[in-house]
């Protein structure tokens, strides 16, 4: 049976076959990450129905993502396209090297068993060598790691921006209000004129209510206001100094000194009569002055 399939090129077939389902696995991994990176700069339409999955789950969820890279992680280990993981098409990679390499051991084990020709063993090497170069070239050369981490790091920096849980926490409290207005009019339809006219006497009163209460308070703050100008004006009055108490107290120290100095054998002791003191306390507040 081995001598059959070695006839028949099996074998050779069998790597090509694998071959072809690596470079399978590599074009629509590929094509997954290329999409879900190009649908990082259009999140709010995007075209790959991962990132609409993660919009849609991020925008339902109550409250924000505790640890964000091990969420977009989890979502990437549950990524499909065709209805299959996209890491298991990566796995298929793996898969498809290995059987490579098994049927050339195979092959190999043939040819020595059965005493083949030197050239058929120079083909299932050159072939499978081939073959797995190209697929561990192929995979290396399109960075899926690198691919994997940028979508990580940019989705994680998109979630953990406070500006995004501000929109975020916008769009639920709209969401919000747009069902409370629709349960409000699937309650009016239901009522009628009765449920109208009720709610049209609650925002009557509730108007009613707050005109009162704002007048209310601005009527308290310009008594508040009217207060403190009244105290700031006392206390102005209160520092203010007394100009002609003052001028009278320095007039009596002058009149004083001069007594002092017109004594019995002073030659003012003529000249201090009541009518000179009051010229001279004239003289001496027009000099103050």
């Amino acid at each position: 049976m081995l001598q059959a399939c070695m006839d028949q090129k099996l074998f050779l077939y069998g790597m090509i076959a694998a071959g072809i389902l690596g470079i399978w696995c590599l074009f629509w991994s590929n094509r997954f990450y290329h999409s879900a990176v190009r649908d990082m700069k259009r999140r709010k339409s995007p075209r790959g129905r991962w990132t609409a999955g993660i919009m849609e789950l991020y925008r339902k969820r109550e409250v924000p993502v505790a640890n964000s890279e091990a969420f977009i992680r989890d979502r990437l280990h549950e990524a499909r396209i065709l209805k299959i993981r996209v890491g298991s098409l990566l796995n298929g990679v793996n898969l498809a090297v290995s059987l490579c390499g098994a049927f050339l051991l195979l092959g190999i084990w043939c040819i020595y068993l059965f005493q083949y020709e030197t050239y058929v063993l120079y083909q299932y090497l050159l072939l499978s060598g081939s073959i797995i170069s190209a697929l561990l070239l192929l995979r290396f050369s399109l960075n899926m790691k690198g691919k994997e981490q940028r979508l990580v790091d940019g989705w994680v920096s998109h979630l953990e921006n406070p500006e995004n849980h501000a929109v975020r926490a916008e769009a639920i409290q709209a969401a919000a209000v747009r069902a409370g207005a629709a349960q409000a009019g699937t309650v009016r339809t239901e009522t009628g004129q009765t449920g109208a006219a009720r709610s049209e006497g609650v925002r009557t009163g509730t108007e009613a209510i707050s005109g009162e209460a704002l007048r209310q308070t601005a009527a308290q703050t310009e008594a508040a206001q009217v207060v403190e100008l009244e105290k700031k004006r006392k206390l102005r009055v209160e520092k203010k100094p007394d100009k002609r108490s003052d001028q009278e107290a320095a007039i009596t120290r002058v009149e004083e000194k001069i007594r002092e100095k017109a004594g019995p054998r002073s030659k003012f002791s003529e000249i201090l009569n009541p009518e000179d003191e009051k010229l001279m306390r004239e003289v001496i507040r027009e000099y103050l002055t």
